[in-house]
This record gives C-alpha cells, structure tokens and sequence, in this order.
C-alpha cells in the first residue's frame, strides 16, 4: 500500500488502467482543449498520489476521483478565462441518458461563470445526472437549497441555448 496521506505509484497505475478514459474524457469535455486535458489529467493523478490514501475507504470511486479532477479543471478554468466558447473537441461517448446534449454543452459553456459551488453542482447534475435528492446527499445540503441552485443554473444554461436558437434562426 501507499503511504497515509497517499497512494502507491502501483495504486495509481490501476486506477489510471481502470478509471483513466472517464477522466481524461470529462477533462477534454470540460477544457475542450486536448493538451490541456492531458496536462490537467496528469495534475489530477499527482494529487491523488500524493494525497488521495481516502479513496481506498470512499462508497464509489469514481465519483471521488471525478470531483478531484473537476477541481483542478475549475482551476485552470479561473486561470485561463479565455478557453474556448465552442465544444470544438469531439465527446465520444455522449452525455449523461438523462440529459440532453444542447443543456449540457450549454451548462460548460457557462462554467466560468459560476462559482466552485455552482460548478460543483452543474456537473453532477447535468453531467453526472445525478437526481438532486443525490446531489443534497452527496454535497449535504438539503434538497430545497439544490433544487433552487439547480433552477438558478438552468435559468443560465436556458440563456444560451435562447441565444444559440436565436442566432440560428436568421442561418438559411
């Protein structure tokens, strides 16, 4: 095993073997920019060597592992607030079932505009497509506070996509 406060470069290596295509896939998703994806991805791992011995106790991984490296996407996102409007970067395997894929480009079109909470949420939600009963559990807030956060960010997210039918209406 790894030390306290970290992981082993051999736990590493099985969670990148196991895990590393999700991630590397919600980076690009989020980035939409390849190189950075890669470079915010290696970060993540660096983290989680260093500081990640919790996963070996959390309920579901991947979701853990999820929220590190949305962090560290949300950094370089306040760092580079120029990063691309469009979602130029191909999504190889979709969104979430339950979500449609206009509101959730629409949703990491505005992620610079939200705060790490809102960020936080907006991925679970309309990402993850978690149900905000899961999100409230998964965040410990209360049902009524997500589910009025969760409205907020769709008045947003809603926004967009007005502008975007807008603006395709006058498109022969």
């Amino acid at each position: 095993m790894g030390n306290e406060a970290g992981l082993s470069a051999s736990e590493v290596g099985a969670l990148y073997e196991r895990y590393g295509f999700f991630l590397r896939r919600r980076c690009r998703m989020v980035l939409r920019d390849d190189a950075l994806a890669d470079d915010v991805l290696h970060e993540s791992f660096l983290k989680i060597m260093r500081g990640g011995a919790e996963l070996r106790n959390v309920e579901h991984p991947l979701r853990w592992l999820y929220c590190v490296v949305d962090r560290c996407c949300f950094d370089h996102i306040r760092k580079r607030s120029h990063l691309p409007k469009s979602m130029d970067v191909p999504d190889p395997v979709g969104p979430h079932p339950g979500i449609q894929i206009e509101t959730r480009d629409a949703i990491l079109t505005i992620l610079e505009e939200l705060d790490d909470e809102e960020r936080r949420i907006a991925m679970l939600a309309f990402v993850d497509g978690l149900s905000q009963a899961e999100i409230a559990e998964e965040l410990g807030w209360s049902r009524v506070t997500i589910n009025k956060k969760v409205q907020a960010i769709r008045t947003r997210a809603d926004r967009i996509l007005t502008e975007a039918a807008g603006s395709t209406r006058g498109v022969p």
